[in-house]
């Protein structure tokens, strides 16, 4: 689609970029092009960055954007998947934009919990605001599809079922509200080392040696809305081969559990762990005990 260069541009926008745990997370095999096929459910969760886009403005030459982070070492180029994303909105639109874009990191990086999706995601959805919804949320996923398998969860957020290589969405029984505590420490996990891994243990997921786990027992429990039940049907496929190498996420979810979780799990392919908790004032203290201990530790909710 082409923009009209007669609409007006908003000069300024901010969007948060959500954080996503998976509450289900299983491989059902090897694709012929490489990739893992998928088998997930993912959550939004309170925890966010927060994206300022400002000074947007077309420009006769080439598109450019100028990145700044209160984060040391992110990376203010092509390498940050906001910029990424900002290019590829111009191409697809047909248009040659400028500006800002200011990220305040809350999310903690390498952590499996899309962080850097859920930038590129607040970037498509703020720079097609600004310039008046010429794309529609099924175009804007279609676009971050070619940006990570995350992004079109984190374009729409709530909870979701995908599958493919986790960029194919389908509707799915909506989480209940509930405080949930993220915790994540000094061990960042690499997804190509990861999924390098669990190849390893579980041998290329041949069906012969692996079965995937089943989702029904997880939806019956969102359909009832039974946060409990929900707790007792969380599985991620990373989170045994992972954490017997990451022993500071190990100490962080037995922490969790100490603290009076349902239930903890690491998100993604970690190191981060999130533990589901029935009130807010359980959540609050799970996360003085981590912090307590030297961990930091987020109450948000789910979304």
């Amino acid at each position: 689609m082409k923009y009209n260069r007669n609409e007006n541009i908003q000069k300024e926008i901010t969007e948060k970029g959500y954080a996503k745990i998976n509450l289900h997370l299983d491989i059902t095999g090897v694709r012929a092009d490489g990739y893992h096929s998928v088998s997930t459910v993912m959550q939004t969760v309170s925890l966010c960055d927060v994206l300022t886009l400002s000074d947007i403005s077309l420009t006769d030459g080439e598109p450019h954007f100028s990145v700044s982070c209160n984060i040391a070492g992110v990376p203010c180029d092509e390498k940050n998947l906001a910029v990424r994303a900002a290019l590829l909105l111009c191409e697809c639109v047909g248009v040659s934009l400028t500006a800002k874009i200011d990220i305040q990191k809350n999310i903690p990086m390498a952590a499996g919990m899309a962080g850097g999706s859920a930038d590129g995601a607040a970037v498509l959805r703020g720079l097609n605001s600004a310039l008046g919804w010429p794309l529609s949320i099924d175009e804007l996923c279609r676009l971050g599809a070619r940006l990570g398998a995350d992004v079109p969860f984190c374009i729409v957020g709530g909870t979701i079922y995908a599958d493919g290589r986790g960029d194919m969405l389908h509707e799915f029984p909506k989480m209940p509200d509930c405080a949930i505590v993220v915790a994540c420490e000094g061990e960042g996990v690499s997804t190509p080392w990861a999924y390098r891994l669990i190849d390893s243990v579980y041998g290329n997921f041949d069906g012969s040696v692996y079965a995937p786990r089943e989702v029904a027992a997880l939806k019956e429990a969102l359909v009832d809305g039974n946060v409990r039940a929900v707790s007792e049907n969380l599985y991620n496929v990373f989170e045994a081969p992972v954490l017997a190498e990451r022993p500071v996420a190990t100490k962080v979810k037995a922490l969790m559990e100490e603290g009076g979780a349902l239930r903890a799990m690491m998100s993604g392919s970690g190191p981060s762990v999130f533990g589901i908790f029935e009130n807010d004032a359980c959540a609050e203290s799970a996360a003085k005990l981590l912090e307590g201990n030297g961990y930091r530790a987020y109450v948000c909710r789910t979304m």
